[in-house]
């Protein structure tokens, strides 16, 4: 499982890359992950950013980013099939943007995965 963890550095600049000067970083799987989530700079499996003081009414701030929608519903597969974080039991995600096979409200990389898991054996 990936674990995300935000560094938190005092108001003087410690992480200065392309140009910016960012407080923290963010271990994360790609660039689009981090533009999406953080709007932040992805290098080196890094996403340096400045995290949110606050989120907007109605959003959650979980590890260092604002999700919109938190739901228990969804494994922690379908959580990161749809560019979501999970965490104690929830999967805190902006949208359900699957781009695999949504089955039963779950989203699959694969039609293999959907066969597992709706007849419990490939067909």
């Amino acid at each position: 499982m990936l674990r995300y963890s935000c560094y938190y550095t005092s108001t003087e600049c410690k992480y200065f890359v392309d140009g910016e000067c960012y407080e923290n970083y963010t271990v994360t799987r790609n660039s689009s992950s981090c533009r999406d989530h953080h709007a932040g700079y992805f290098l080196n499996g890094r996403c340096y950013h400045r995290v949110p003081q606050t989120c907007s009414p109605g959003h959650h701030l979980v590890e260092c980013a604002c999700y919109a929608h938190r739901s228990s519903i969804y494994t922690n597969d379908t959580c990161q099939n749809i560019g979501g974080f999970y965490t104690d039991n929830y999967c805190y995600y902006m949208e359900f943007n699957c781009s695999g096979h949504a089955v039963n409200d779950q989203c699959y990389s694969t039609v293999w995965a959907v066969m597992l898991a709706v007849y419990g054996r490939p067909m």
